[in-house]
């Protein structure tokens, strides 16, 4: 008896465990599963639960993205249509699939396989025909090998796109292309984010009219705070779309590592470097055109050499400038002219620049004191054949070894260079006075104390002393002068018009 109520008991004991497992039992099964029941690529899926989707979730709402039901560790889908809103803001196909490339843009997986020099195969097709079909000419055309000229292509749509121009298929640089894991299949015109990049990943564009400002809420708002995020800021409140204090201070922030004015609002330069607005069309190496002149008066105004002057060509001289321009800002020193670089030099501070260099109404400033201790010689040498084909730019002032070198005028030491092998002007200065003019000293034996970048000096004031620094073959001072800091024009006039040769006497200090 007591037998056959045993059996009769187990199975009720059974069915009661199976009844309760309906609401008990799954989430540990499921928690179980969640460790083990993972998609081929080891990415978290939808339907799938555990610590893996808790990560997924917790990424996205870092990120600016509201998922219902928050961390909960359950891939459904609130979850999918949280990834697939992410995925859109950063130029991916909006799935609402985890793809290796949203992993790892949300740093929960490395990098996807790219395409890389030297490589051979179908990659390398899919990546050049991309590149031609966006508008770049492949040299060689679809060959399967990824050489010089297929980097060549690389760099110059990275260009057109404002990225920075490597060669190298990098994670923006293929979502902007469309073959990165998850791209959309056209090529979008916004790029997606990596880590510590010079200009970040754009996000959906906005028109010029419809800028967000302060105190603004909506979408447009929403879509500037992505694009925040994205960069790597933080957005106090995430992406709630309300342009308040918090937008405003991830603007700003993101604005001085940005390098530009940080004034907390969205301008259009910022808009850009954001991706918020398309880039505009950039001077590249061959071009001769206004935009090249108007780059290369910039740079001058900024402080930097252009051999040759604005003459509106975009020549070995001009890309030079650009790659001293880059390394003065800290940027990657490859003398072309992508969207950040574009942007600081048309941001630059121009104080020391005329108000209306192209049209002046009052003449440059002009060298007021001899700039050299007697006794010395000069003749015009202007434009006289040099080696390598170059023309001589300035007046050489022939005198002996340690004769002091004078300010010309009062100004600014803007440009140090020091002499090292294989330098054409040795130790060399520019001065530039107010009104943006400059004077360029080579072939110093030694600058004097205290004169570095940055030094103000008064007209009369030594700040060097002669030499034959440089590619000289006797002591002698070359002086350039630069009115409004355009091309070197002769210096000859200017200077025999104050020719003190004669005075041997060091002039006494100012």
């Amino acid at each position: 008896m007591f037998r056959r109520l045993a059996l009769l008991v187990v199975p009720s004991v059974l069915t009661l465990g199976l009844v309760a497992g309906v609401v008990i039992a799954p989430i540990a099964i499921d928690s179980a599963a969640a460790q083990t029941q993972v998609s081929p690529s080891g990415l978290p899926r939808q339907g799938d639960r555990g610590s893996a989707v808790v990560a997924l979730q917790t990424a996205l709402i870092k990120a600016g993205i509201t998922v219902p039901g928050g961390a909960d560790g359950i891939f459904g889908r609130g979850t999918a249509g949280a990834l697939a809103q992410y995925q859109r803001s950063v130029g991916l196909n909006p799935s609402g699939a985890l793809d290796p490339s949203s992993a790892h843009l949300l740093g929960l997986a490395p990098a996807p396989t790219l395409p890389a020099r030297g490589q051979r195969g179908e990659a390398i097709r899919s990546l050049q025909n991309a590149l031609i079909g966006a508008g770049i000419q492949v040299r060689g055309g679809v060959d399967g090998i990824f050489g010089s000229g297929t980097a060549a292509a690389v760099s110059a749509f990275q260009t057109a796109r404002g990225l920075t121009a490597t060669g190298s298929v990098d994670l923006r640089t293929a979502i902007a292309l469309g073959i990165a894991p998850g791209a959309a299949a056209s090529s979008p015109a916004v790029s997606a984010p990596t880590p510590a990049v010079s200009a970040p990943a754009p996000a959906p564009a906005v028109s010029t009219p419809a800028l967000p400002t302060v105190g603004q809420r909506g979408e447009p708002v929403a879509v500037l705070q992505r694009a925040l995020i994205a960069a790597g800021l933080n957005v106090r409140g995430g992406a709630d779309g309300i342009f308040g204090s918090a937008t405003t201070t991830a603007l700003r922030t993101y604005q001085e590592q940005m390098k530009v004015p940080p004034s907390g609002t969205l301008d259009e330069n910022t808009a850009r470097l954001l991706g918020l607005l398309p880039a505009p069309a950039l001077p590249a190496v061959g071009e001769s055109s206004d935009g090249v002149r108007r780059l290369q008066q910039r740079l001058m105004e900024a402080g930097i050499h252009v051999a040759g002057g604005a003459d509106g060509v975009f020549g070995k001289a001009t890309s030079r400038a650009i790659a001293e321009f880059q390394k003065s800002r800290g940027l990657v020193s490859n003398g072309v002219v992508d969207l950040h670089t574009f942007v600081l030099v048309t941001t630059a501070p121009t104080s020391d620049a005329p108000a209306a260099a192209a049209a002046p109404k009052q003449p440059a400033i002009a060298p007021a004191v001899f700039p050299v201790q007697g006794p010395c010689w000069f003749a015009d040498t202007w434009k006289a054949p040099r080696p390598g084909g170059r023309r001589h730019l300035g007046v050489d002032i022939i005198a002996p070894t340690g004769k002091a070198v004078y300010a010309v005028t009062d100004g600014t030491i803007t440009r140090q260079f020091l002499d090292r092998p294989g330098s054409l002007g040795g130790n060399a200065l520019r001065l530039t006075a107010a009104d943006g003019t400059y004077f360029h000293y080579a072939h110093f034996s030694s600058f004097a104390e205290g004169i570095a970048v940055g030094s103000v000096v008064t007209a009369g004031q030594v700040i060097g002393y002669v030499g034959s620094t440089g590619s000289s073959s006797t002591p002698h001072l070359h002086f350039e002068y630069h009115p409004y800091g355009t091309g070197s024009v002769n210096p000859f006039p200017a200077v025999k018009a104050i020719d003190a040769c004669q005075v041997t006497e060091l002039r006494a200090a100012p």
